[in-house]
């Protein structure tokens, strides 16, 4: 008990020596911004020196050191002058250079440090500052993506910008440790895997710590901090506190820079998680010079007028924008948190500026952005009608109503086409732009149209005339294949009445048709007529068809067979090959003359199962029959003409 007594005692002394060393921290640092706008200008650059020494900086980081051109003498003895400068005059030790990549301290800053020869002359801080945690500049198209993750072949996500950071950090580590200075890096947001290798490759970081007041910065990064410290091994770290108007920029109005620090420390000491002990608190990093609420010294007349106006109208359309542009200061905070004295805005919303000129800051009147949603349309065709098709837009009109329309063929305009429906008369890509009542258009994708072909339309005469019976209800109607026509009427009507009935059909090639509802046992006349348009050609010749019986014909005794000729069977008056058949066949025959004829096909109880009317001609027939539709078994097939009637057996084997 006695030893364990000691060790905490021991481990407490030890503790408070640690807090009482950063009672007055040894780092206070300030990024400085346009750094670029300064260098050069003695008064400038005197006033910026002269407001971080009353300040108590003793650190600048200094930004947009790509716009000196490193190669040009004139501007590298000019950031030769400032650092020593600060240096020797204002006895601001620390000077770091503020970079993205190792390229730049490889190729700009550790060249420039060699080259001088006074070593109050040179950086001595390496500061990387690339936002990894960003979604927005390392997903595909954001800055970083396009800057340096594509062109050093990195994935374009959150693994891919960590990649490219910690190898740059690494390099840019050892590079620092060559040229005799700190590394440092600006940490944002991190998992617990990413801190413990960034501890490793840097000697300072600089923790991200934006909040509105000090009350609340050390829980917002208390886990970070425990990541960082999850490799149980010291690392070297100071928050960063903003002096921006949405963050510390009003606390500081009545509070001093360091009492931020004091109440983050002050949290800090009172953690006693395991991890505290592993964190060295360095001090303090402020954001930024330009943003410091206090005058700056010797910047001269505080009095300014903020201003804000639109480079154009601030109501449009959707992928249109305006630029609003805010003056009369040094340093500028918009609403949408924009940090240039212009913006491009592309989304509505009511848009002010916060203007900063020598520490005061005016916030300027507002302007309100309208972006009227486009309308949305698609097109659909409907059928073929009198060679034409209607195309008709589909459209939403997103804001507003609709107000016009505006039809294109192959993306010319169609004169006249101002209709939601446009009648296609010719084959080819159509398609509409819509407009609403904001003057707001958007055009359809395109709907290509084919206008079928079609012939000059002919009257011929039907030929080729044939029928044959279904069932007794029902039969088939056939003639040859027409010339074009628009249609072909059908007329037909029991002998022995006046009345006609009709059947008009498109022409569509089809050359038979089946009458049904007819009656049994009945002699019916049909002929057929073609049309064009209103013109009607001549009907083709009276053709006669008798509808089948319900009843058997004959009973198929040897009496019977013998009665219709069937003893004949042998005889080659009529003859039918293949038999036995298959899918058809062919009767051969002779007549006496030329005439009509009916050819039976009956079962073997005598029904009339088929009925074929044709016309023979005088001497030698030949005529084929399809039989796909008999079952297989033994029938009878009949020829009867005014002069003959003539059977013969046909077997039906598939």
């Amino acid at each position: 008990m006695k030893h364990k007594y000691l060790i905490a005692l021991l481990a407490f002394y030890l503790f408070s020596f640690r807090v009482e060393a950063q009672q007055t921290p040894a780092f206070r640092g300030i990024y400085i911004d346009s750094f670029d706008d300064i260098l050069g200008n003695t008064v400038k650059e005197d006033s910026l020196l002269q407001y971080a020494a009353d300040s108590s900086f003793n650190y600048l980081a200094l930004y947009d050191l790509h716009t000196i051109n490193f190669s040009n003498s004139t501007q590298v003895n000019r950031l030769a002058s400032f650092i020593r400068k600060a240096r020797e005059t204002y006895g601001i030790s620390g000077i770091g250079a503020v970079g993205e990549s190792y390229s730049t301290f490889a190729n700009k800053i550790a060249p420039y440090n060699s080259s001088r020869t006074n070593a109050n002359e040179k950086f001595s801080v390496f500061n990387l500052e690339f936002e990894f945690w960003t979604a927005s500049s390392v997903n595909p198209g954001g800055y970083y993506c396009t800057q340096y993750l594509q062109p050093n072949g990195c994935a374009c996500d959150s693994s891919g910008g960590f990649k490219f950071f910690i190898e740059n950090m690494h390099k840019i580590d050892s590079l620092a440790t060559v040229q005799g200075a700190t590394s440092e890096t600006y940490l944002g947001w991190f998992n617990q895997g990413q801190g413990s290798q960034i501890q490793r490759n840097v000697n300072r970081i600089l923790l991200h710590a934006y909040r509105v007041d000090p009350s609340s910065v050390y829980g917002y990064s208390k886990t970070r901090l425990q990541y960082l410290a999850s490799n149980n091994t010291t690392v070297n770290v100071a928050p960063i506190f903003s002096s921006e108007p949405n963050f510390m920029g009003p606390w500081l109005d009545s509070h001093s820079q360091i009492e931020a620090f004091n109440k983050y420390k002050a949290d800090f000491q009172a953690d006693n998680s395991s991890s505290v002990q592993y964190i060295n608190l360095l001090g303090y990093q402020w954001f930024d010079y330009g943003y410091m609420p206090k005058p700056i010294p010797g910047s001269g007349n505080t009095s300014f007028t903020a201003t804000i106006n639109a480079s154009g109208a601030t109501s449009f359309c959707a992928g249109e924008s305006v630029t609003i542009t805010a003056g009369g200061g040094t340093s500028y905070l918009w609403s949408n948190n924009a940090i240039t004295s212009s913006i491009t805005v592309n989304t509505s919303g009511t848009y002010s500026c916060q203007v900063t000129k020598n520490g005061v800051t005016q916030t300027t009147s507002t302007v309100s952005v309208v972006v009227n949603s486009l309308p949305t349309v698609t097109i659909s065709q409907g059928a073929l009608n009198n060679n034409s098709i209607t195309v008709t837009s589909i459209a939403e009109p997103s804001t507003g109503t609709l107000t016009g329309y505006q039809w294109k063929l192959n993306n010319s305009t169609i004169s006249g086409a101002t209709s939601a429906d446009y009648i296609a008369t010719a084959t080819g890509d159509y398609k509409v732009e819509v407009t609403n009542s904001a003057g707001c258009s958007a055009t359809s994708a395109i709907e290509n149209v084919v206008i079928p072909t079609q012939p000059s339309c002919i009257i011929t005469t039907p030929v080729g005339l044939v029928s044959s019976a279904e069932n007794p209800t029902s039969q088939r109607l056939k003639w040859d294949a027409l010339s074009t026509s628009d249609s072909i009427v059908i007329r037909y009507k029991p002998e022995n009445s006046s009345n006609y009935s009709y059947i008009r059909m498109l022409n569509v090639g089809q050359t038979n048709l089946i009458l049904t509802g007819l009656l049994p046992n009945t002699k019916y006349q049909w002929r057929l007529k073609t049309v064009c348009g209103a013109t009607s050609g001549s009907y083709s010749v009276k053709k006669q068809f008798t509808t089948i019986g319900n009843t058997a014909i004959f009973t198929p005794s040897q009496t019977a067979m013998k009665t219709m000729g069937i003893e004949e069977i042998e005889e080659e008056d009529l003859m039918i090959y293949p038999n036995p058949a298959r899918e058809n066949i062919s009767i051969k025959f002779f007549s006496l003359q030329e005439t009509e004829s009916t050819i039976q096909f009956l079962d073997i109880n005598g029904r009339i199962i088929k009925l074929i009317n044709t016309i023979v001609i005088d001497g030698d027939n030949e005529i084929s029959i399809d039989t796909q539709e008999l079952s297989n078994g033994i029938y009878f097939l009949r020829v009867i003409t005014p002069l003959q009637n003539e059977t013969k057996r046909l077997i039906v084997e598939k």
